[in-house]
């Protein structure tokens, strides 16, 4: 893999009656990514209610590690969907993808889209044509 050049960054939105220790603990249990970690902001949601703004940013074997193990814990299904529609979770030259709150909270990754914690995974791609091959790659498991 590619790790002195991959950044994974981590992003998790509270809401204010949410406790955000159910998230934090099996971030750090699955995932060895610690509460102090994350540089938490206090924004105001999309009706003016509280909510919280919780990132980390990981790089080179950290981000490497990370990666593995989300692999590693997400179906076999779900990684095949992943991979076959790979061309969907691209921004730019990132790769983004969601982990369901709910099912990490009970200890499961699953790949979800609604109240989700999001990833970004980025490595530098020179050519546009490129893409979908390294991040296939990176995702593949050995």
């Amino acid at each position: 893999m590619m790790a002195k050049q991959l950044e994974v960054t981590v992003e998790i939105i509270f809401h204010a009656t949410e406790d955000s220790k159910k998230i934090f603990e099996p971030m750090f249990k699955l995932f060895q990514i610690q509460e102090g970690e994350f540089s938490q902001e206090r924004i105001l949601g999309h009706y003016g209610n509280p909510i919280f703004l919780a990132k980390t940013m990981l790089t080179k074997k950290r981000a490497e590690d990370f990666v593995e193990n989300l692999v590693s814990r997400v179906s076999k299904s779900q990684m095949d969907d992943l991979l076959d529609n790979i061309n969907m979770y691209f921004e730019d030259s990132a790769l983004f993808l969601r982990v369901g709150k709910n099912d990490l909270v009970r200890g499961v990754v699953s790949l979800q889209q609604n109240n989700a914690v999001k990833i970004r995974i980025k490595t530098p791609i020179y050519k546009k044509d490129e893409l979908t091959k390294t991040y296939t790659k990176l995702l593949k498991t050995e």
